[in-house]
């Protein structure tokens, strides 16, 4: 029975940490459920089953840790989940291309930090400059444009 015990908290241990790797990406439940797993193993071999052989569940467990690092290190594995394309591509919005420092408009939303303004009948999302706050319905003046982003202060 104590045999039983053992090898079902070791496969537990297993499934949960190829599950984690495989299937769910990251260190969450799974993950910690297949870490729990293993040292209730080893805790189960030590007290239940004596020294010798809860030292060799200990080492098997480290060394099945070790096995599946490489294997997800060095298999396929992330390969399947990385990104190997480089993005080039970008969101542009074809309105700011016709803006110009100095032009004038009227905040849409509050910019608490970033919000909408309008500017000659077109909406384009805007940063407020110096962390300001601009309520919507405010006069706004674009004060540099930088990377696609449309940087505002408010008319006093």
């Amino acid at each position: 029975m104590e045999v039983f015990v053992l090898l079902l908290l070791g496969l537990m241990g297993i499934v949960f940490l190829v599950t984690e790797v495989v299937l769910i990406p990251g260190f969450g439940l799974t993950g910690i459920l297949g870490v729990i797993s293993f040292m209730a193993a080893v805790c189960y071999s030590f007290v239940v089953m004596g020294t010798l052989a809860g030292w060799l569940t200990l080492i098997s467990v480290v060394l099945l840790c070790v096995l599946l690092i490489m294997w997800s290190i060095y298999g396929k594995s992330i390969d399947k989940m990385a990104l190997k394309e480089k993005i080039a591509s970008s969101v542009a919005d074809p309105n700011i291309a016709s803006l110009s420092v100095g032009m004038k408009g009227v905040a849409v939303t509050r910019l608490a930090s970033i919000g909408n303004i309008d500017i000659n009948g077109n909406t384009i999302e805007a940063t407020a400059q110096f962390g300001e706050y601009v309520d919507a319905g405010e006069i706004v003046e674009i004060t540099r444009l930088e990377n696609g982003t449309v940087y505002v202060k408010k008319v006093k």
